[in-house]
């Protein structure tokens, strides 16, 4: 229980791990391509607000007004709103490399060297003959800061340079409200996906619990019980699971049987020995007897008794020919010679139990089709028909209820007997028709009615059933017609 149970927890925790491991790639992707996003978009900007600057500063530099150009460069530095990317610091130098202005003045001082101020502005590249005057040009000074350079030209005259410096801090804050805004919708994502595959989970892990339960119920449990545990689903769709569910549903149904047919085989091989044995034992003690039945007949006939021997001696016949009766029951031989079964056949069955039933103030409701006759050996199946309705008026016991069917096609004849008495508990079925096995406290019978009918039934190659169940006994006969016969 423990296990099936860990496994209808393992499946949705399962299923919900995978749904937060995809949706933690798609956070980290989303993250990752949001950071080189933003990555461009501040290069963008700082090319662009450079040539912005670059335009702006160029007629001031030329006049060498460093007021107006100063104006110039504080001027996005004071309309930038939070949240934007903009430069940490603005520098604009001469054609020679020195401060022009900077929106921080009292670091980069006018006139001075940037590098001597920074030593990081050391990268700033060196002008050439065969460089692009036009070309913008940008590097990483450190971890924390983006260096982006514009050149400031007038008539394609390089005049000087726009320096546009943006440190981490600020591009960690527009990153930090990106993550907040990713993160707030991989919450949203979680909470909406997450119910959905705890529900799937538990959808797929309840019938896998149900068959691992079942599957560990297999040998401990008749297969019969289990099958009817575990019916197959009424939809018709190819879903594995229902699939799957069949197959275990069929995979009982084989086992029961199987387990049905060993029964029955364990059943025929203990009938048969014990059929051997008693046609032995009986053939033994046929002799004996006959002997002492005849030295009997001898004594009475030519000996002078006495009562009390005269009393001994009819005692002592009776005593073997109750044993000469036994052992003929136990020495069944169906004779095959003989007419086929006829309608009087079933009259004479109905006349012989009549006083029976009677005695037993039993009422059988009687139900013969035969219109003519049967190929079957007539003397073998009134024998069984007599022994199996003997018994069910015993069975039913006074005012009971016994009901007899016989019908036949074009291959069997078919016998049934039923009763309403009490049922035949399960312990003594498998002991039924064996002989002398009539059940516990009942005083009636040598229980060798039923071991006749059995081996009157193998004899003919037929097949002997029975069916008990509170309320209803029936034993049903199928005997197999002879070809060439009637019809």
């Amino acid at each position: 229980m423990f296990n099936a149970l860990s496994y209808r927890v393992k499946v949705p925790l399962n299923i919900s791990l995978v749904v937060m491991v995809t949706v933690g790639v798609i956070t980290i992707t989303l993250l990752g391509y949001n950071y080189r996003l933003i990555d461009r978009e501040m290069l963008q900007s700082g090319e662009s607000l450079g040539r912005v600057l670059a335009k702006g500063v160029a007629s001031p530099m030329l006049r060498d007004d460093v007021w107006t150009a100063w104006d110039t460069v504080r001027a996005p530095m004071a309309l930038a709103q939070d949240g934007t990317i903009r430069p940490e610091v603005v520098t604009v130098t001469d054609s020679a490399g020195r401060v022009f202005v900077s929106t921080r003045p009292e670091d980069f001082r006018t006139l001075s060297d940037p590098a001597a101020v920074d030593p990081r502005y050391q990268l700033l590249p060196v002008s050439s003959a065969n460089e692009d005057p036009a070309a913008a040009w940008n590097a990483w000074l450190d971890d924390h800061s983006l260096l982006v350079v514009l050149p400031v030209l007038v008539d394609g005259s390089l005049i000087g340079r726009v320096l546009l410096e943006y440190r981490r801090p600020a591009f960690l804050d527009r990153f930090g409200g990106a993550l907040q805004q990713v993160a707030a919708t991989t919450v949203v994502i979680l909470l909406l996906v997450l119910p959905i595959g705890w529900w799937l989970g538990l959808r797929i892990a309840r019938p896998l619990q149900e068959l691992a339960v079942l599957l560990d119920r297999v040998g401990s449990e008749p297969p019969a019980n289990l099958q009817q545990a575990c019916p197959p689903r009424s939809t018709g769709g190819r879903d594995e699971i229902v699939r799957l569910r069949a197959r275990f549903h069929e995979m009982l149904g084989q086992l029961a049987d199987k387990a049905s047919l060993e029964r029955e085989m364990v059943r025929e091989d203990r009938l048969a020995a014990l059929g051997r044995l008693t046609a032995g034992i009986a053939h033994e003690i046929n002799n004996p007897v006959g002997g002492m039945l005849n030295a009997l007949s001898t004594q009475r006939r030519h000996g002078h008794s006495d009562p009390v021997t005269e009393r001994t001696l009819s005692l002592l016949k009776r005593g073997l020919e109750q044993v000469q009766e036994i052992v003929a029951a136990l020495l069944v031989e169906a004779r095959f010679q003989g007419h086929d079964l006829r309608p009087e056949d079933m009259a004479d069955v109905v006349t012989l139990v009549e006083g029976d039933r009677r005695s037993s103030q039993v009422e059988i409701d009687w139900k013969m089709n035969l219109d003519h006759e049967v190929p079957v050996p007539s003397t073998p199946v009134r024998q069984i028909l007599i022994n199996l309705l003997l018994n069910a008026v015993r069975a039913a016991g006074n005012g009971g209820r016994v009901s007899c069917r016989l019908h036949r096609d074009d291959r069997v004849l078919r016998l049934m007997v039923c009763n309403d008495g009490r049922h035949i508990p399960a312990s003594r079925m498998e002991h039924l028709f064996e002989p002398f096995s009539n059940g516990e406290g009942d005083a009636e019978g040598t229980g060798l009615g039923l071991w006749v009918c059995y081996q009157i039934v193998q004899q003919l190659n037929g097949r002997i059933d029975v069916r008990s169940h509170p309320g209803r006994t029936c034993f049903k006969v199928e005997l197999p017609l002879a070809e060439g016969g009637a019809q």
